[in-house]
C-alpha cells in the first residue's frame, strides 16, 4: 500500500492480534532480560538505573497484556507456551553469560537491551498511530508509554556511553 493510499475502514483485528501477540512474546523475553541486567550490574554506580528500568519494562509488559485483554486479543495458548520458551530462553542469559557489565559481553548487552527497547517504543508508536483510527486505542496513553520508552532508550544510552570506553582496553577487557 503507497503511503498516498486512502485508509479506510477499521483495524484489522487479526493482523492487530499477531502484532500485538508478537510484542508480547517479546516483551516477555525483555522482562527476563532486564531481570538479568539487574544481576549484572548491581552493586554498580550503574545498578539503581537498570533496576528502575527492569521494573519499568515489566510494568510495561503488563501494560501491553492488558491492552490486548482490553481489545479481546488474547494470546492463544499455543502463543502462550512460546512466550513461556522464550522467556525460559532468556534467563540463561545468552546476551551476557559470564554477567560481567565489562569486555564485549557487557556492550552487546546493553546494545540488545537497547534494541529491545526501542522496538517497544516503535511497538507504542504504531499503536498512538492507529489509535486515530480505533477508539479501543487510547491516544494519551500511547503517547506516554511511548515518551516513557523514549525515556529509557536515553538511559541506557547513557549507561552505554559512559561505560562503554573502559570496557575495550586491556585492564577491563579480562572481565568480559
Amino acid at each position: 500500500m503507497s503511503d498516498a493510499q486512502e485508509i479506510t475502514g477499521a483495524v484489522d483485528d487479526d493482523m492487530l492480534a499477531n502484532y500485538l501477540h508478537s510484542h508480547l512474546i517479546a516483551a516477555s523475553s525483555g522482562k527476563h532480560l532486564f531481570e538479568e541486567a539487574t544481576k549484572v550490574w548491581s552493586g554498580t554506580p550503574h545498578g539503581p538505573t537498570i533496576e528502575r528500568l527492569a521494573r519499568e519494562i515489566s510494568e510495561d509488559r503488563d501494560e501491553l497484556e492488558r491492552i490486548i485483554q482490553g481489545l479481546g486479543l488474547d494470546l492463544p495458548a499455543y502463543k502462550k507456551a512460546a512466550a513461556w520458551v522464550g522467556a525460559q530462553v532468556s534467563k540463561i542469559d545468552p546476551l551476557n553469560p559470564g554477567h560481567s557489565p565489562g569486555g564485549h559481553t557487557g556492550q552487546l548487552e546493553l546494545e540488545s537491551l537497547i534494541s529491545a527497547v526501542t522496538g517497544k517504543s516503535l511497538l507504542w508508536e504504531t499503536l498512538l498511530i492507529l489509535s486515530e483510527d480505533d477508539v479501543r486505542l487510547d491516544a494519551f496513553q500511547m503517547e506516554h508509554l511511548h515518551d516513557r520508552a523514549l525515556k529509557q532508550v536515553q538511559d541506557l544510552s547513557d549507561v552505554m556511553r559512559s561505560t562503554a570506553r573502559g570496557r575495550f582496553h586491556p585492564a577491563s577487557a579480562k572481565n568480559g
